[in-house]
């Protein structure tokens, strides 16, 4: 879920958009390769966080390597990544007042010159491919007004500012007849107490998205994102919520406990 704010341009600028709202993306946190290798680490594999750094780490070295060495790096269903450059315009390969040629260096062009460095600036350029590019996000993307925008609308709206967040979410959860939908809570399973491994299944109903713990912290739409049986090693408790149309359930709750006994109960 990706949440948006609105931002206004001043109506003093005297652009086009000038008094306009523009939306704008309300970034939740910004993921290191360590937050990253922590989440695959938690998506049922076989390798631990500390490997998935290092690998994530020397993959990352590499990229970089090949884009100054002049490749493409395309990594499949994300971006091809590549370097660029912004030129410097030159009016000649060769000044003979000068004696200067056109040079394959970085720098600026003193004011005259003719010729000189041909690039101002080097950059990355990340250029979205397969399941990344504009029309499929489109497909898979799910937007949110943050809670302060909702708060904006609704007092735009003429409402209670101090209730707006609580009203725009019970406008979103309101169907037919005016009843309101609520979420059920998903269903954790697997056996407990387990000898080695325990695989944990969790279950919602059809439609919601799953968010889960293995920390004993309480899950939120910022969580991880349930997608396959979650294999436990040691003693764990495991969260979750279910997450339909904006409205998130009662969070369910259960202690995986690993025991020298293998004798345990599937539930």
């Amino acid at each position: 879920m990706i949440e948006l704010y609105l931002s206004k341009v001043t109506e003093t600028s005297e652009t086009e958009q000038a008094g306009k709202y523009y939306a704008r993306v309300s970034y939740k946190q910004t993921m290191t390769v360590q937050d990253m290798a922590h989440h695959m680490s938690e998506h049922n594999t076989m390798f631990s966080e500390g490997s998935i750094t290092g690998i994530l780490i020397d993959f990352v070295k590499c990229v970089r390597e090949m884009v100054l060495m002049g490749n493409t790096v395309k990594i499949d269903n994300l971006a091809i990544f590549k370097a660029t450059v912004e030129a410097n315009g030159l009016e000649t390969l060769y000044d003979p007042e000068q004696d200067k040629v056109a040079s394959a260096s970085i720098g600026t062009l003193p004011e005259g010159a003719k010729t000189g460095a041909a690039v101002k600036v080097i950059k990355l350029l990340a250029q979205s491919t397969g399941d990344f590019t504009r029309e499929e996000l489109k497909k898979d993307v799910k937007l949110s007004w943050s809670d302060k925008t909702k708060a904006e609308i609704a007092a735009a709206k003429g409402g209670d500012s101090g209730q707006s967040t609580q009203n725009t979410q019970s406008n979103q959860s309101t169907q037919n007849g005016g009843e309101s939908q609520t979420v059920s809570a998903p269903q954790i399973s697997g056996t407990t107490p387990f000898a080695e491994t325990t695989s944990v299944s969790i279950q919602a109903e059809q439609g919601a998205e799953i968010r889960y713990t293995t920390d004993g912290s309480t899950p939120t739409a910022e969580s991880s994102l349930y997608s396959a049986p979650i294999t436990l090693s040691d003693t764990a408790t495991v969260k979750a919520i279910a997450i339909k149309n904006g409205q998130s359930s009662e969070m369910a709750s259960k202690t995986f406990t690993k025991s020298d006994d293998d004798t345990g109960e599937n539930d």
